[in-house]
């Protein structure tokens, strides 16, 4: 942000000239603003103090009206519920707002106040704030404009797409946004080939699938929803991998190929199923390539039953490699077998199982949303197994119970956990449960406030 406001010569020349003024010695922040503000001849440090004595970040917050927008700033929470002397910093925030009819003009102006107004663009107009993503916040935009930004997509650069998508999901949990713009918004993306974008939009999409997949009727409309949105891009990449292809367009056909099948497509269930039978049986051991055993591994355990979960075991316990024990642990937790999610519990918790990878199968299981009540079942009805083998190395201790818990949408499950860890000793894992607390009523409330509008806005558009 700061770089780019200064311009990237004058920002590096500072850094070097704080680097040398204070090599083989001690330096303050103030002295790194004090060389900026050299190079720069601007009051660095006026404008970034803020930035590092206050707590939080801003969201900046957009009214239209005819021939101008009000820009307004807030400290953002995940709750949206900033009581007033949590929300009284006033942050240098560079707006770099885009406009005109192809984004092509840029005002490089700051907001400095609470609140100010920007001319020459109203509610007709077409603009976007924060270009490039390069200011440190979000953006809540009217929904009506998020939309028109969502229908002008190449108009937008990588890093704007990945900003609109983060802030609309990120503002529709807080309630300052709402999920059906988001829903609006995703709707853009089916033709989008960006890897980077694609990544951002399957973190979006499965975080609503989570949140929201206890309504039955709403979580196959979402999955529904997905089935649609990504269908036409994994048809288009395919399964077959090209000699000297880009990294990211590995990475790209992995995570389609993955979201076509968590979304029921049948072609690619099929085919993963039918790799993972050759490769199974012996009857091909190169079946499935290796940039995507984990999404075979994962859609056969989660699509099949005992068969396909002993033969993944089976490699976990084959293997030497680091990377392919990760692999196979992460597949078997996608189990939806009550009586093989007890079997793989019991499995993690084993010696066969390094210590360091026991939070692993956690977090495997939290993103499973037909099984994740039973690993709290487990941690309850087995806590001194659990503690006794977790207790010997803190940090494995506490990702074990901030990621295994922390997916829940559910008041009652955190008032469940509160309750059976109020008589424990949790020095090890205190912040986590902080933290699980937080996010589980957080998302709680989400789902509270948005279920009955996300299922109207699916069965309005034929999703539900």
């Amino acid at each position: 942000m700061l770089s780019v406001h200064l311009g990237r010569e004058t920002f590096l020349r500072g850094v070097a000239d704080y680097l040398k003024s204070h090599a083989y010695g001690n330096a303050t922040t103030n002295d790194l603003w004090s060389a900026l503000s050299k190079a720069s001849g601007q009051d660095v440090h006026s404008f970034m103090d803020p930035w590092i004595r206050k707590i939080g970040f801003p969201v900046v917050t957009v009214t239209e009206e005819p021939g101008q927008i009000t820009v307004s700033q807030n400290r953002f929470l995940s709750t949206g519920d900033a009581r007033p002397e949590e929300n009284e910093t006033k942050w240098w925030i560079p707006l770099g707002i885009k406009s005109g009819p192809e984004l092509a003009s840029v005002d490089t102006r700051a907001l400095t106040s609470k609140s100010d107004t920007v001319g020459g663009i109203g509610e007709d107009s077409f603009y976007k704030i924060n270009k490039d993503l390069s200011g440190f916040y979000r953006t809540n935009y009217p929904p009506l404009h998020l939309a028109k930004l969502g229908q002008s997509l190449d108009l937008l650069s990588t890093e704007d797409k990945i900003g609109l998508l983060g802030d609309a999901a990120a503002l529709a949990v807080s309630g300052e946004g709402t999920t059906p713009a988001l829903l609006t918004l995703l709707e853009g993306f089916k033709d989008e080939q960006n890897y980077l974008v694609w990544s951002q939009v399957s973190a979006s999409l499965a975080n609503l699938r989570s949140v929201f997949s206890q309504n039955e009727k709403v979580a196959e409309g979402l999955k529904q929803f997905a089935l649609k949105l990504a269908s036409p891009a994994a048809e288009r990449i395919g399964w077959e991998f090209k000699p000297d292809e880009d990294y990211l367009i590995v990475q790209l056909r992995k995570l389609l190929i993955a979201m076509a099948c968590n979304a029921g497509h049948e072609g690619f269930v099929s085919e993963a199923k039918r790799r993972f039978d050759l490769w199974a049986t012996g009857k091909d051991a190169n079946a499935i390539h290796t940039n995507l055993r984990s999404v075979i591994f994962s859609v056969n355990v989660s699509e099949g039953g005992q068969k396909e979960y002993d033969a993944v075991k089976e490699e976990y316990i084959r293997t030497d490699s680091v990377d392919g024990k990760e692999i196979c642990l992460s597949a078997l937790g996608r189990t939806k077998d009550a009586a093989l999610v007890k079997d793989y519990l019991n499995f993690v918790f084993s010696d066969k199982v390094a210590i360091q990878d026991i939070h692993s199968g956690a977090v495997s299981l939290a993103a499973n949303s037909k099984v994740r009540h039973l690993l709290w079942q487990y941690i309850k009805d087995n806590w001194t197994a659990v503690e006794t083998r977790l207790s010997f190395n803190n940090v494995v201790f506490e990702r074990f119970v901030r990621m295994g818990l922390s997916k829940f949408a559910d008041h009652q499950i955190s008032d469940d956990i509160a309750s059976f860890f109020k008589d424990k000793e949790t020095g090890a894992y205190d912040r986590a449960l902080v933290i699980v607390s937080d996010n589980i009523r957080t998302n709680a409330s989400y789902k509270e406030r948005e279920e009955m509008l996300v299922l109207e806005w699916l069965r309005a558009h034929g999703y539900a």
